[in-house]
């Protein structure tokens, strides 16, 4: 209840991801990153700033195989179980968005509840982040739509507003050439 309460008063990007970090961190008990794709970096992903934790060169690596492939890697796993942290794809839509990364402050493996209700938060969270993304491409969408509007506006009051002297000149021009001024 509280993450969705949580996710649902995040106004920006920013403060959404933040509400994450914070809510799986507490109900987990977990030091926990989260990691974007960058496409300008060397690597393919980037810690998040609000992470409560640095992930280590190894845990990146586990964190990148993770968003490759789609799939939960590193402790607790089948997928690279020597890693201090779980590595979870965030993916709504197909494709992987984000990962999620927690290092667990106990050594016990999530029980089957727990579990189940970590891959809730992990879906919650991106289903909330792919509203998000879609929202604000709308809102590009619809500044984009505006610019243009305004533009064709603008052009076509410039041009309503130099047709009357272009008329002018031209009938002028006309008058000089018929009275064999102008040649």
């Amino acid at each position: 209840y509280q993450l969705t309460r949580e996710l649902a008063s995040a106004s920006d990007f920013p403060q959404l991801l933040s509400g994450a970090v914070r809510e799986v961190g507490a109900v987990f008990d977990a030091d926990v990153a989260l990691l974007l794709p960058d496409p300008e970096a060397n690597q393919p992903l980037t810690p998040y700033p609000a992470g409560l934790w640095v992930l280590d060169e190894k845990e990146e690596g586990v964190a990148a195989w993770a968003f490759q492939h789609d799939q939960p890697a590193g402790r607790f796993t089948d997928t690279l179980p020597q890693a201090t942290a779980l590595h979870l794809p965030l993916s709504a839509g197909g494709k992987p968005s984000r990962v999620l990364a927690l290092r667990f402050h106990t050594s016990r493996p999530l029980s089957f509840q727990q579990r189940s209700l970590l891959d809730s938060f992990v879906r919650q969270i991106a289903l909330v982040i792919d509203r998000q993304r879609l929202r604000d491409a709308e809102t590009t969408a619809r500044r984009l739509a505006q610019s243009e509007q305004l533009g064709r506006t603008l052009l076509n009051s410039v041009s309503h507003e130099l047709r009357t002297p272009i008329a002018a000149i031209t009938s002028a021009a006309s008058g000089l050439r018929e009275s064999g001024t102008l040649t």
